[in-house]
C-alpha cells in the first residue's frame, strides 16, 4: 500500500504571480464618492390643512386629521407629519366638545 494519492485527488498548483501585477484591492489615496441621500419624505398636505382648521377653531380638524393619519401610516416612511395630524385630531374633537357643549347651552338659553 502506498501513501500516495490518485491524481484525482490532487489539485493542481496555483499559477505563481508577482505580487506587484496584481490590481491593489483598496487603493487608500483613492477618493469614493458618497453614497447618494435617500429621498426625503414629504410633509402630508392634509396633515397640514388638518392643523390650519384646528388653530380656526374648527371641529372638522379631527376628521381630516384622522384621514392624514391613515395616510401616512399607509405610505410606508414616504410621509411625515403624523404629530401634525393627532395635534389636529385632539384639537379637532375639543373644538367639537365645546360646538356641543355650546349649542346644549344655548338651547337651554333660548328655550327656557
Amino acid at each position: 500500500m502506498s501513501d500516495e494519492q490518485p491524481e484525482a485527488l490532487v489539485a493542481p498548483a496555483a499559477p505563481a504571480v508577482a505580487e506587484s501585477a496584481l490590481p491593489s484591492a483598496i487603493d487608500a489615496s483613492a477618493e469614493w464618492p458618497a453614497p447618494p441621500a435617500p429621498p426625503r419624505a414629504h410633509l402630508n398636505a392634509l396633515a397640514v390643512a388638518a392643523l390650519i382648521l384646528a388653530v380656526l377653531l374648527s371641529p372638522l380638524a379631527a376628521l381630516f386629521g384622522h384621514i392624514a393619519a391613515g395616510q401616512i401610516a399607509r405610505s410606508g416612511g414616504r410621509e411625515r407629519g403624523a404629530a401634525l395630524a393627532w395635534v389636529a385630531v385632539g384639537l379637532g374633537y375639543l373644538w367639537l366638545a365645546a360646538a356641543i357643549v355650546a349649542g346644549v347651552a344655548l338651547w337651554q338659553l333660548l328655550g327656557a
